[in-house]
């Protein structure tokens, strides 16, 4: 995308939409690598009709155990992997694609990422979704557990096998920081089917590519994880512990999804990267952006994303050399020393490390790093019931909520129609969700560091 089509597409987030309380979100998005750039330079729809609630949907089975995947017995995992592959395709998570990708309607994120290469940030439109970030995302994983263990009945009974299996299939986590690598049976299964909405901006050998926005595509699956040269470093325990250790709820989402962790003894050398991307680079908007960014937060929305495009645009300097004959592996030591200035927060980390980048094709990202069509690869599902266990473990021992009200306090991630056929599209309200011992779940062990 180019910084034209970027600023077009942000145009409307104007600064008259900057209330108090966006400002403070505002300074939190990636506040810190402003920071970071600050010091280069000086050292150089409504939600629908109401069903049953969460607490009925938990009453339609024993509480299960979540385990880590890597933990997982061989019959947990071929009971998973079964469900799930069967899910695919039959299309059962194309609703489970599409309504991730309302982003108008479900409000499930504090910052958008955008199919084009690279990537852009595209924030929303209160601070609303950036708390709704977790609670829907724990709804989100109770109805796909729902909808699986569905599916798994349904094939059994045309395979003559036990239906009541599936009353113990759950949704496993991946403890990504411990384990740094996806397990082994995770990364060898590769469920192909299923379709997704084309979304703005699809780079070329996309599967999406050249067809009409808003129609639908088959999915073409892709995961390389690790294979991205400006997200190769995981979550380590460390990082995760000062997470847990935010006493209230804003602070601790904010660590998961926004805040950066400084890195000053790396600011010498990535100043000297920045010298050497204005030598390869002369006149490069996003280079510029970066070196002059001014200290301290910008003063309205649009600058703070400016930046942040800015940061992934000097990183696509890096990632577009892979797959050429001869990369210039100067330029990618130079962008590699820019962003070792700073730890990014997880949750973007866990998406684009687990995707990773097509070595024949950079500009293609994995699966689970395109937010209309991830809902195929476990590893989405994955990566978000480890931020789950880090909530439910920041939970035992805190008392705050997500500060939100009205119907921001309501989730219902599908609809009553998009889920009728496994018993599911059921509303959850902000109180049922946060009330762990009333959950349908626990987790095998908390996160501990």
């Amino acid at each position: 995308m180019s910084n034209q089509e970027r600023d077009r597409r942000l145009a409307p987030l104007d600064r008259q939409r900057v209330s108090a309380s966006r400002r403070s979100r505002r300074d939190l998005i990636l506040g810190v690598v402003i920071a970071v750039a600050a010091s280069l330079t000086a050292c150089a729809n409504p939600a629908g009709s109401t069903s049953p609630t969460g607490d009925a949907a938990a009453r339609q089975h024993a509480q299960v155990v979540r385990k880590n995947a890597s933990a997982m017995t061989a019959a947990e995992i071929d009971r998973f992997e079964r469900a799930f592959s069967y899910a695919v395709g039959k299309g059962y998570f194309d609703a489970f694609n599409d309504e991730h990708f309302n982003h108008q309607r479900n409000r499930n994120h504090g910052v958008d990422l955008t199919a084009t290469a690279p990537p852009g940030a595209v924030p929303g439109e209160s601070i609303a979704w950036e708390y709704r970030l977790l609670p829907w995302h724990r709804a989100f994983i109770l109805e796909a557990e729902q909808m699986l263990r569905a599916a798994l009945r349904e094939r059994d009974r045309k395979e003559g096998r036990d239906p009541n299996e599936a009353n113990g299939l759950f949704v496993p986590y991946w403890d990504a920081s411990h384990e740094q690598a996806l397990p082994g049976w995770v990364r060898a299964f590769q469920p192909r089917g299923g379709t997704a909405l084309v979304p703005e901006g699809v780079p070329k050998g996309h599967a999406a590519y050249g067809k009409p926005v808003g129609s639908r595509y088959d999915i073409r699956f892709g995961r390389w994880p690790g294979n991205n040269i400006v997200f190769d470093r995981l979550p380590q325990p460390a990082q995760v512990s000062g997470i847990l250790a935010h006493g209230d709820f804003p602070g601790f989402t904010q660590a998961i999804d926004f805040e950066a962790t400084l890195v000053p003894s790396a600011f010498p050398a990535a100043k000297q990267g920045l010298e050497t991307l204005k030598r390869k680079f002369p006149g490069n908007a996003d280079v510029q952006t970066v070196e002059t960014a001014e200290s301290g937060p910008p003063q309205d929305i649009n600058t703070a994303v400016k930046l942040v495009n800015a940061i992934l645009g000097v990183g696509y300097l890096a990632t577009s050399q892979t797959a050429r004959p001869h990369p210039d592996q100067e330029v990618i030591r130079a962008v590699k020393a820019v962003y070792a200035t700073f730890i990014s927060p997880p949750h973007v980390v866990l998406h684009l490390w687990a995707g990773g980048l097509d070595p024949a094709n950079p500009d293609v990202r994995g699966t689970v790093s395109y937010f209309n069509e991830l809902a195929v690869d476990p590893v989405f599902w994955m990566l978000h019931a480890e931020l789950d266990r880090w909530w439910y473990t920041w939970e035992q021992s805190h008392t705050g909520v997500p500060p939100l009200a009205g119907e921001d306090a309501q989730f219902q991630p599908l609809t009553p129609q998009e889920g009728a056929w496994y018993g599911g599209g059921h509303r959850y309200s902000l109180t049922e969700l946060t009330s762990t011992r009333d959950l349908p779940y626990r987790y095998a062990e908390p996160y501990r560091a």
